[in-house]
């Protein structure tokens, strides 16, 4: 299913603040060239970010960077029935100028929003307390509510703990933040998985004995090889099955597995789902 675009209404103003409640949580897979961050509560139900599932942490704080597509859903059979409620910002990367994250006294920001393409979810005490000051920006005039929005980002940026949502396979992307050396690694990966690639071709690229490839990989993503490249072609086939254009064969095939009953594997040990389990989420 092709995510739907969200036309974000700034009118005026540079980003926008607002409160939304709901009797029936149910926010359709959408996608929007803006960040955001929203503050989610009194809620049961899941979240979809990308391939990322979860139930949703009552309160959940999540930053998106733009264009990941988004939904999230209540339990209906919830009783009593919960008043769910959110708080969003949603900001342009632009709005304060073309170059002004680029600025070295904004280099944490800018390493935040860069994190947020494939999505954060903060989970230590801070949320709650970001939580009451995005509601005061709704109360507060233009300028206040700039500086207010900073000051919100630069705490999260100093934040260590964070989750990343959606994997590297799903988003399709180089994370900028990572060394060079890394980058490129990811590059041949993401290049290449869909072929017949194993630890001896990878190590080759990087210049590395497979030995030595095994665990400055290890080290630096905590994952070894053969677990990222399965994340990677299991991403990818989470992309192609919500856009409906290929059989599940094809899927598999085109993502890398050999056989059906690997692919269907794989697939349940990353997603605790089968690909028609997954793929009837989004019918």
């Amino acid at each position: 299913m092709k995510p739907s675009f969200e036309k974000v209404l700034l009118s005026e103003t540079s980003f926008l603040v607002k409160e939304e409640h709901f009797n029936r949580f149910d926010i359709s897979w959408h996608l929007h060239p803006e960040y955001e961050l929203a503050f989610i509560y009194h809620v049961e139900g899941k979240i979809n970010i990308g391939d990322y599932f979860s139930d949703i942490e009552d309160p959940e704080l999540i930053l998106l960077g733009p264009n990941l597509p988004h939904r999230w859903f209540g339990n209906m059979n919830a009783e009593p029935k919960p008043k769910s409620k959110q708080l969003i910002i949603q900001f342009p990367h632009d709005f304060l100028g073309k170059d002004f994250f680029d600025k070295h006294d904004l280099s944490r920001i800018n390493e935040l929003l860069n994190r947020s393409a494939r999505g954060l979810s903060f989970n230590d005490a801070e949320k709650k307390r970001i939580g009451l000051r995005i509601r005061k920006m709704l109360y507060m005039p233009g300028f206040e509510r700039v500086i207010e929005l900073l000051n919100i980002l630069n705490v999260l940026a100093q934040s260590k703990n964070y989750r990343i949502l959606s994997s590297i396979g799903y988003y399709g992307k180089l994370n900028q933040n990572e060394s060079f050396r890394l980058n490129n690694i990811y590059k041949f990966i993401l290049e290449n998985f869909r072929n017949d690639i194993d630890l001896d071709s990878v190590a080759r690229h990087a210049s590395m004995t497979p030995q030595g490839f095994s665990k400055y990989f290890k080290e630096r993503t905590k994952k070894n090889f053969i677990t990222f490249l399965n994340e990677v072609k299991i991403g990818h086939a989470c992309r192609l099955i919500t856009e409906k254009k290929m059989s599940m064969s094809q899927i598999c095939y085109g993502c890398g597995f050999t056989n059906l009953s690997n692919f269907n594997r794989q697939f349940k040990r990353s997603m605790n789902l089968t690909p028609t389990q997954f793929a009837k989420q989004f019918e």
